[in-house]
Order: structure tokens, then C-alpha cells, then sequence
């Protein structure tokens, strides 16, 4: 398991260094979106198929989606709580135009 970890971090280590260097060709980097896609699309695939021959997790599919569901119901509803408390925090604290101008000075947008 740990040997798997370092072997991710190398690996995405390794492309930094190989991004940073300036020598891919324009050509390969114009297609990148197209290979991450491929490549992502790939790694789904094959996740699905592991799922799919996996008898524990295919048994216990309808309560991993029912929790799985209710988490993003709940993350959903305490986001949008918190995206109203802090814009009333905001609000009441930056009351007039000037001090939110003042707030904002120094940040390029």
C-alpha cells in the first residue's frame, strides 16, 4: 500500500519536473487535455469493471449510494447555510460602498 502512494506521488513528481523543463513540443501539449481525457476516461472504465466483479461492494450497492447520497444532500444544505451566514457577516460588516472598495484594494481582478 505505501509502495503505491510513492509510486503515485513519483510518478506525478515526475511529470512536474517533465512540465517545468520546456521540453515537451507544442504538438504534445496541445493534445494533453485530449490524453487526460482519454486517460481519465480509461481509469473510470476500469474502476467500473473492478466495482462490477467485486460481490461485496455490487451487494452493498444500494446503501453505499443511499449514504452516498444523503452526504451530498447534506453538503449541499450546510454550503449554501454557510455561503448566507458569512455574506451576512459581510454585509453588515462592509457597510457602505468605500469600505468595500478599501477591503478590496491591493487585489488585481
Amino acid at each position: 500500500m505505501v509502495f503505491r502512494i510513492l509510486l503515485y506521488v513519483s510518478l506525478m513528481f515526475v511529470g512536474v519536473l517533465v512540465g517545468r523543463s520546456g521540453k515537451l513540443s507544442s504538438k504534445i501539449l496541445n493534445k494533453l487535455d485530449l490524453i487526460q481525457l482519454i486517460c481519465l476516461l480509461f481509469l473510470l472504465f476500469a474502476m467500473g469493471i473492478s466495482m462490477g466483479t467485486n460481490e461485496k461492494v455490487m451487494s452493498s450497492f444500494s446503501t453505499i449510494g443511499l449514504k452516498s447520497a444523503a452526504f451530498a444532500v447534506f453538503s449541499i444544505i450546510f454550503s449554501v447555510f454557510f455561503v448566507l451566514i458569512f455574506n451576512k457577516v459581510l454585509t453588515l460588516t462592509f457597510s457602505s460602498k468605500n469600505d468595500v472598495q478599501k477591503a478590496g484594494e491591493g487585489f488585481d481582478i
